[in-house]
């Protein structure tokens, strides 16, 4: 936990002293989860569960309307298929960077829409083995959001990893919400 606390820390203070040259909005302390799906092949069923994310962000305005969502996240991608009666259960860990152009409709709000960089952290399966596992996957993300008190938000988004993460695995989806405790 020390280590991930150091992350978002010094994540937060490198963010802040670039920004300080930018105009940016709603900076920010995400975190939240995701019901993430990915398909594995041979399974009767791919069922959703539930991973973690958590980091830093900030848009950078580039107009009065429109910006560069972009920051620093530590995110989950789990999944779960039953493959001839039995289930198998695992794990994708990431860093990643996002560059989400937004839309905003005030400083407290907007819509998003944009790849992500997400690096692999680990890797884990209940049997057997993971191989040809990507060490870099791009998600596409479709977001908004909005703060409802003057230091909370929230951010609700749907991200899709199109083609293969590793051997057997692909199409990974996901569903999440993010509470931001906004530092503006």
């Amino acid at each position: 936990m020390k280590f991930f606390t150091t992350l978002i820390l010094t994540s937060l203070i490198g963010l802040s002293a670039w920004a300080q040259n930018f105009d940016y909005s709603m900076p920010a302390i995400e975190g939240g989860f995701k019901w993430n799906s990915i398909d594995a092949t041979g399974a009767s069923s791919n069922k959703q569960t539930m991973g973690f994310q958590f980091g830093a962000s900030a848009v950078f305005n580039i107009g009065t309307s429109f910006g560069l969502k972009s920051g620093l996240f530590y995110s989950e991608r789990p999944f779960k298929a039953e493959v001839t009666g039995s289930d198998i259960t695992g794990k994708f860990t990431y860093f990643e960077v996002p560059a989400h152009f937004m839309l905003k409709f005030e400083d407290y709000a907007g819509i998003y829409v944009g790849p992500t960089v997400a690096m692999k952290l680990s890797s884990e399966v209940s049997a057997g083995t993971l191989t040809d596992v990507k060490s870099m996957v791009i998600p596409i993300t479709l977001g908004a959001q909005f703060k409802f008190l003057p230091n909370m938000g929230v951010n609700l988004f749907f991200e899709s990893v199109g083609g293969d993460i590793a051997q057997g695995l692909k199409d990974s989806r996901a569903v999440g919400a993010n509470f931001l405790f906004t530092l503006d």
